[in-house]
């Protein structure tokens, strides 16, 4: 029975220490972890130093993200990582991007990195939706892609297409789009597209206005702070109109008009259509 006993008790399987499976587990786990970020890291776009929502292939056979190699090529013809020459020719990587997406959205890919992949892929996306509704006419659309390609957010920083659409959503009644169309001009032109979307009712505008006439432009317009208070008051008064113009200030606009009301108080009024100051 002894005999029996002992032979059981030798043929059972060892027993693990406890807690041992655990830590197995996690170090397992750590161990992976470390090798997916080694290995996203090789994606990284050597320019940005982020995971690229575009990314395509260059001749040096790295991935970039498309907007900033093609930025660099204007410039170079040299690799950013090799130093060497290359061509200008892109590859779509469409296995990278289908990738880096399925990664990020599986928790595979987390923190810093995804978290700005994520940001970024909005702001393209969102993009993408603006110029889908300027395309088809829509004028506060055709700002606010303006607006995107002037910051680079969603789309490659250019100017030349920033004022394009300024110009095209000016041109099909904006008001808003007349102020940044005029903000991309230069002297009188700048000014007189200011000054017709000020009357209109854009407060961006009247502040633009109004900063004028406080600092005066040499040659052209002579420094007057009682016309800088009328304008900055305006700005202040601006509201939606039945025609559709005009709109309230946001809070960049109250505060630049109230900070330069503030420091001018001995500044009379004396305009006819100035309006009293309004206050939040």
């Amino acid at each position: 029975e002894l005999h029996g006993q002992r032979r059981r008790l030798t043929t059972m399987p060892p027993k693990r220490a406890a807690g041992s499976s655990s830590t197995d587990s996690v170090a397992t786990s750590k161990k992976f972890r470390s090798a997916i970020d080694k290995g996203v890291d090789e994606f990284l776009c050597p320019i940005t130093q982020e995971l690229p929502v575009d990314p395509v292939t260059a001749r040096d056979g790295h991935v970039y993200e498309r907007s900033a190699i093609k930025q660099w090529l204007e410039r170079s013809d040299k690799s950013p990582v090799t130093n060497l020459k290359m061509g200008s020719e892109l590859l779509d990587a469409t296995q990278v991007r289908s990738m880096l997406e399925t990664m990020v959205k599986s928790g595979a890919i987390s923190g810093d990195k995804a978290d700005k992949w994520q940001e970024r892929l909005k702001a393209e996306e969102q993009a993408k939706e603006l110029r889908r509704k300027a395309e088809a006419g829509d004028t506060a659309a055709m700002c606010n892609l303006g607006m995107k390609y002037t910051r680079g957010d969603g789309v490659p920083q250019d100017d030349t297409q920033a004022e394009m659409w300024y110009k095209r959503s000016a041109q099909h009644g904006s008001y808003r789009g007349l102020t940044n169309y005029g903000s991309d001009l230069r002297g009188v032109d700048m000014w007189l597209h200011w000054m017709e979307a000020a009357t209109r009712g854009d407060p961006y505008a009247c502040v633009n206005v109004a900063g004028l006439y406080a600092r005066g432009v040499s040659g052209q317009i002579a420094k007057d702070k009682e016309l800088a208070k009328r304008w900055f008051l305006k700005a202040l008064a601006c509201k939606k109109k039945e025609d559709g113009d005009g709109e309230k200030p946001d809070e960049q606009d109250k505060a630049e008009a109230n900070a330069w009301l503030d420091a001018n108080t001995e500044v009379a009024a004396p305009w006819f259509d100035a309006p009293d100051r309004q206050v939040a």
